[in-house]
């Protein structure tokens, strides 16, 4: 091959990825957009983590694609942050949400290829969703709070600690049910938050009080 042909060569495969790179990715623009509104508002606790662990993980891989009516349900929403709302839909339909290429519906190589990406993404979801609420269990007053006020939370990690090593991911996530119960739950973080403070300072009354009468009058 002669040098002209290796430089229109390369000067194709250029333009080809930076046209690929540059195809609008609706989903990730459209959380993008709610990043940049947490930043804004200062926002920076555990929603913007699993935001940010969103745009990285589908930034870097081109194989995890979602049905368009799927976006349009994610982003298009005007109660509930788009970021919950996609972990909550990865978690309920599973394979159901994504997208396969052209490619892979008539090459059965590119088929296993996108199918073994979207079975690593869905660990990945997986993880993200248990340090998504590990880091919301942060955020609250007193160390079980979230367990108390969400169950099912408690259940869900007990799972994933004892029996991760046994069983499937697809399989620890099984009951859907408990997984839609709480991200209904979710939606009354800021109230349960606020019970939990206010917990939190009833005790710490009521121990300051059982220690005066301990101590007598002299405390």
């Amino acid at each position: 091959m002669t040098m002209r042909k290796i430089l229109i060569s390369l000067f194709y495969v250029i333009c080809t990825s930076a046209e690929i790179y540059a195809a609008p990715n609706p989903l990730l623009h459209c959380l993008a957009k709610e990043e940049a509104q947490l930043f804004k508002q200062k926002n920076l606790g555990s929603l913007y983590r699993l935001n940010q662990e969103f745009i990285n993980e589908l930034a870097s891989s081109s194989d995890i694609t979602l049905k368009e009516h799927f976006i349009n349900e994610i982003c298009e929403t005007k109660t509930t942050s788009p970021t919950i709302k996609l972990l909550r839909m990865l978690l309920l339909k599973e394979s159901e949400i994504y997208e396969y290429s052209q490619i892979a519906e008539t090459d059965q190589s590119a088929q296993i290829i996108q199918k073994s990406s979207i079975n690593e993404f869905q660990k990945q979801v997986i993880r993200f969703f248990t340090h998504f609420l590990a880091s919301i269990q942060s955020e609250m007053a007193t160390p079980y709070c979230l367990e108390k006020a969400i169950p099912e939370t408690k259940i869900l990690f007990d799972r994933l600690k004892y029996l991760e090593e046994e069983i499937s991911f697809h399989e620890l996530l099984k009951d859907k049910n408990k997984i839609e119960s709480i991200f209904k739950k979710l939606e009354f973080l800021p109230s349960i938050k606020r019970e939990c403070v206010r917990n939190a300072e009833s005790a710490e009354k009521k121990l300051v009080r059982k220690m005066k009468k301990k101590m007598g009058p002299n405390l």
